[in-house]
């Protein structure tokens, strides 16, 4: 993949570091995408060629203790040659993302239980040391290993300049209306309002219909793009759900939950709320909903840069959702793997993934489905190159976010189209398609779509 000049720049302040430093320090390099980390771990090594050599430490699961991985390679015989032709040596640290996966009885992660109580043992590695994680690990350390981590010069954060919004599909579980269109959401939002207003005013206490009423309500806010105003809803239903104790309710407003935050960007607490739902379906043995929240974890560990964890609860997903025949789900399920592999690089089979669901998503009439399989299809055509195709697919998917009413859809769509014009020199064109975007992006109040457009208007105009 090609790097860009913001990468080139910090690139520069590694392998500065990498010439200056003589004793041990430490840095780490977050970047979240494979594909991108494996282009700057090739681009270092190129460029330091016989100047320093990079000394690769590969962890796992069952390799979690890095001062141990260290002291066996500064006795190797590898080591001992380099240093027998005077030659500046750095370790490179890889896989602790899957290491630190591994708990102790405590339920800590036992690699970085291990940096901790370790760390003065570091001070014999006289070199440096990179690391090389991902967000949610970097959360981990700042969480769990405070100590190591205040030893550290630095932290490199790479991010892929992708050429599209986000293209992960959350599934809503159980419910009808996100087939509606915009018309009617409006209906049911009137509907359910009115009948929530009318037992109000007459006294009458319903649990179950408040439930259910409150809940409904939330889904149309998350439909319609206000993710944060679906939390109050979500608050109301899920208490009425527990007085019941009505399990089945209870796991789809938790995953409900787990959707409006990975929407707001706390993907770390939606996975609490998304693991509590598919904790719950599996106990009462819902087999629908437990792909659906199987689906919705690999969105949010995709969303933190663990694209391979994501893979798996997906392809876990596909495989009860074949099994039981939901064939509109499994739409879902193949833009959410075809989304995966274009986060690692695989375009071609992305591809492959998106077609296969557009397909399934005209079978059954999908429209929501349709417009998101014909999205992500013009983000991957434009990944490769083929920018007149890409705004073919994302005006189609643009016209079915307005029939709708997924503005959202329409924001990101927008947004995309501001990219593809500017990628064909057309500037004037896509600076009113960001602003039409940054427009649906404050409405609102999405902060991916607002840091998206107002970026690019930033760049355009600097």
């Amino acid at each position: 993949m090609e790097l860009t000049s913001d990468h080139l720049s910090k690139l520069d302040e590694m392998i500065t570091l990498l010439s200056i430093s003589d004793d041990l320090t430490i840095a780490f390099v977050r970047c979240n995408e494979p594909v991108l980390c494996h282009a700057i771990d090739n681009e270092i090594r190129q460029r330091v060629g016989n100047e320093i050599f990079i000394y690769d430490i590969q962890m796992n699961i069952n390799s979690t203790n890095l001062i141990q991985n260290l002291q066996n390679a500064v006795q190797s015989e590898l080591y001992d040659a380099q240093k027998k032709e005077n030659k500046k040596i750095a370790f490179f640290v890889f896989g602790l993302d899957d290491a630190i996966e591994k708990k102790n009885q405590e339920g800590k992660s036992e690699a970085l239980v291990q940096l901790n109580m370790m760390r003065e043992e570091f001070l014999n590695i006289n070199h440096t040391l990179i690391l090389w994680i991902n967000s949610a690990s970097l959360s981990m350390i700042l969480k769990e290993a405070q100590d190591f981590f205040s030893w550290r010069t630095t932290v490199f954060e790479f991010e892929l300049e992708r050429k599209e919004q986000v293209k992960m599909v959350a599934d809503f579980g159980e419910t009808d209306l996100q087939f509606l269109d915009k018309v009617e959401l409006d209906e049911r939002w009137d509907y359910y309002t009115g009948l929530l207003k009318e037992y109000q005013d007459k006294g009458i206490e319903d649990a179950s219909k408040f439930a259910d009423w409150n809940y409904n309500l939330g889904i149309i806010k998350l439909l319609i793009g206000f993710a944060d105003e679906s939390l109050k809803y979500f608050e109301e239903s899920l208490g009425f759900s527990e007085k019941l104790s009505d399990k089945s309710k209870t796991s789809n407003i938790l995953g409900l939950f787990g959707i409006a935050y990975s929407v707001l960007g706390l993907v770390e607490k939606a996975i609490e709320y998304f693991e509590k739902a598919l904790m719950i379906v599996q106990e009462i043995g819902n087999r629908h909903n437990e792909a659906v929240w199987l689906g919705n974890l690999g969105n949010a560990y995709s969303n933190l840069g663990q694209v391979e964890k994501a893979i798996k609860y997906y392809e876990k997903a596909l495989v009860i959702l074949r099994e039981i025949g939901d064939r509109r789900v499994e739409s879902v399920g193949l833009v959410n793997l075809g989304s995966a592999y274009s986060h690692l690089g695989q375009v071609e089979k992305a591809i492959e993934y998106y077609e296969k669901a557009l397909v399934i998503a005209k079978e059954i009439g999908d429209r929501r489905g349709e417009g998101n399989s014909l999205g992500n299809l013009g983000s991957a055509y434009n990944d490769l190159g083929q920018v007149e195709k890409a705004i073919e697919y994302y005006e189609k998917a643009l016209v079915i976010a307005k029939e709708i009413g997924d503005r959202r859809g329409e924001g990101n769509n927008l947004g995309n189209l501001g990219n593809a014009y500017r990628d064909l020199g057309q500037v004037e064109k896509a600076i009113d398609y960001y602003e039409q975007a940054l427009v649906i992006g404050k409405e609102i109040k999405d902060p991916r779509i607002i840091n998206f457009c107002e970026e690019n208007l930033k760049s355009i105009r600097s």
